[in-house]
């Protein structure tokens, strides 16, 4: 008997980019970073995709930009500064060496607690550690707290924030960035939802700043199709992640969160204070120094 031919389709070869068209994806990336740094791998991801340098397609274009920009950095063309990474951290007591060397950070680093006299208590939240490490620019700038739910918060950890809120003493702001995703829908629901349960005596005000989606359609942000999971019923349309929000407008909306609840003039009086008690506590490491000062406040 013969036996018919089988025709076995033969797989399509993904055609090889050149070396002029992988430089120009890599003067792409640099060319991002430049301008605005820190970013995490998948925010130059986005950048690189609405640019039409990669595919949009997560295991195509995200492959190439995590492959290019860790060479990039590992040859040192890209500063390892300029690509954020929260997740991976250390917890470990600060140190010092000598007096001397406490009294010099501590003169780096001495800033004036702007909300002590605030009306209000600011938090920023956010869904992974990976954002964070890029909007920490802003919260650190005006010495709010950042918090990192982790997707859905541990009970734990919620009830720990609740007991913070409600020993402030003040009307509470809280400002969530994350996903706009089936889970990330509720995420931010879930957490307001504990914080009251477990600060029911606290005044909170909790809003959802990104990702919306008012800013999916203003922006034009890249989306995808929502993933079969227990939350995805009744959800409608594509989904998106923060990162696909250029970095420059993030963070924008985050200083524009806190820079409200701010009196500008009282900022500047204690940005003054500051540089001020900066240069006492500079004098005072120069008395060390020269032995005029013996470390108790004292003279040697």
């Amino acid at each position: 008997m013969t036996v018919p031919a089988i025709n076995v389709p033969r797989a399509i070869k993904r055609q090889r980019r050149g070396k002029a068209e992988m430089e120009a994806i890599r003067d792409a990336i640099f060319a991002e970073l430049e301008e605005t740094h820190p970013q995490t791998v998948r925010h130059v991801f986005y950048r690189m995709a609405s640019l039409d340098m990669v595919p949009k397609q997560e295991n195509l274009g995200y492959q190439t930009v995590k492959i290019q920009l860790l060479n990039m950095r590992k040859s040192g063309r890209v500063p390892w500064t300029w690509v954020g990474d929260a997740t991976r951290w250390q917890r470990k007591p600060r140190s010092y060496g000598s007096l001397e060397e406490a009294l010099r950070h501590t003169a780096r680093t001495y800033r004036r607690d702007i909300w002590r006299r605030a009306e209000h208590y600011v938090e920023v939240w956010c869904e992974s550690d990976s954002i964070a490490s890029v909007i920490m620019e802003a919260t650190e700038e005006y010495d709010v707290p950042l918090m990192t739910s982790r997707g859905f918060s541990s009970a734990t950890y919620l009830w720990e924030a609740a007991r913070s809120i409600t020993a402030v003493g003040k009307p509470v702001y809280l400002y969530y960035f994350g996903d706009w995703d089936p889970s990330g829908k509720i995420i931010p629901q879930h957490i307001e939802r504990e914080l009251r349960h477990h600060a029911p005596s606290a005044e909170i005000h909790f809003d959802r700043i990104a990702i919306t989606p008012e800013q999916i359609q203003d922006l034009e942000l890249l989306t995808k199709p929502p993933k079969t999971s227990t939350h995805s019923k009744g959800f409608k349309g594509g989904t998106v992640e923060i990162e696909a929000m250029p970095v420059p407008v993030l963070l924008d909306l985050v200083r524009d969160c806190i820079e409200q609840h701010i009196d500008q003039r009282h900022l500047q009086v204690l940005k003054t204070a500051e540089e001020s008690e900066r240069g006492i506590l500079a004098g005072m490491l120069g008395e060390l120094r020269e032995g005029y000062w013996d470390g108790a406040g004292g003279a040697a």
